[in-house]
């Protein structure tokens, strides 16, 4: 940036005057009286011109001293607030137990936004914290899912095992179950039998129970299917092919699926023979299970 001194204007404008006043060859020229008073009184204006223009000169150099001593002192501490730890930064303050929430966190000393792991009601929980907020703004804090299953997505926690307590005969309905013993996001209907996926991800299910294999006079076997949105994605089945047959045998599918939010799975038996079921009683040879393996994370 070009800067001008004050004794440089006063030059310039003095060179001005003297170029501009140049004695007249006429005979009606002035004096050299009057030719001096008029130079007198230019030169009085001029100078008030000088001084008008020294003050906007001193205004100017003071603006640019003052702008270029902010902008050097705002970059270090910039600096400074974005790389201080919160365990140096003044304005933290200490607080009891762990951070539950971005609110927390930004008492503690916190001012990079990002996500953030805090502990919920029962269980970690992982947030997105936007310190560039007030702690009463939208958007300050995004609840994002549950630390528990380890992935890459640190996914919100799904998973259940079911069981039953009584025999099942009946044929093209899914499988309802008596008792739940896990039954994380409650995502898996006992009554109907039916699981929802809450999330999209991978989730690896299994399913074992005993046949009961009888028929009094022919061959007889039991299907187990797994449905998926109503079709069958995996099936198992035990056979007896000389009768009369009356025995028990184990059925079992496992599989890994990728699944979208919403869909439906569930486990159906079919069988051949007078009296074959999916056989149980108190001591619950049915199981069902299935379980969130990692989270697809999606706008």
């Amino acid at each position: 940036m070009a800067h001008f001194s004050v004794a440089s204007l006063t030059q310039v404008v003095l060179l001005l005057v003297f170029i501009c006043w140049t004695p007249s060859s006429t005979g009606a020229a002035f004096s050299l009286e009057e030719e001096f008073l008029q130079l007198k009184e230019n030169y009085i204006q001029m100078k008030q011109v000088v001084k008008t223009l020294e003050a906007k000169v001193e205004q100017q150099d003071s603006l640019f001293k003052t702008c270029f001593s902010r902008e050097k002192n705002e970059r270090p501490a910039a600096a400074a607030t974005d790389s201080i730890p919160s365990s140096n930064n003044p304005s933290a303050v200490a607080i009891n137990g762990l951070p539950s929430s971005c609110g927390d966190l930004k008492m503690i000393g916190h001012t990079l936004s990002g996500i953030y792991s805090v502990m919920g009601s029962a269980k970690m929980e992982s947030v997105f914290c936007d310190f560039t907020k007030l702690p009463g703004d939208a958007g300050f804090q995004k609840w994002i899912g549950n630390d528990v299953i380890t992935s890459a997505y640190s996914p919100t926690s799904v998973y259940f095992y079911v069981t039953r307590n009584s025999y099942f005969d009946t044929i093209g309905i899914p499988i309802p179950f008596d008792l739940a013993r896990v039954n994380e996001g409650n995502a898996m209907d006992l009554t109907s039998g039916i699981f929802t996926t809450p999330r999209p991800g991978i989730y690896f299910f299994s399913f074992a129970g005993v046949a009961r294999v009888y028929n009094g006079l022919y061959n007889a076997a039991v299907w187990s299917y797994l449905y998926l949105n109503g079709e069958i994605i995996g099936s198992s089945f035990v056979q007896e092919n000389k009768g009369p047959v009356d025995q028990y045998s184990q059925l079992s599918i496992q599989l890994m699926l990728i699944l979208k939010k919403d869909d439906q799975l569930w486990v159906q038996i079919s069988y051949s023979g007078s009296a074959s079921s999916l056989h149980d009683s108190g001591n619950h040879y049915t199981h069902f299970t299935g379980f969130l393996l990692e989270e697809e994370i999606v706008a």
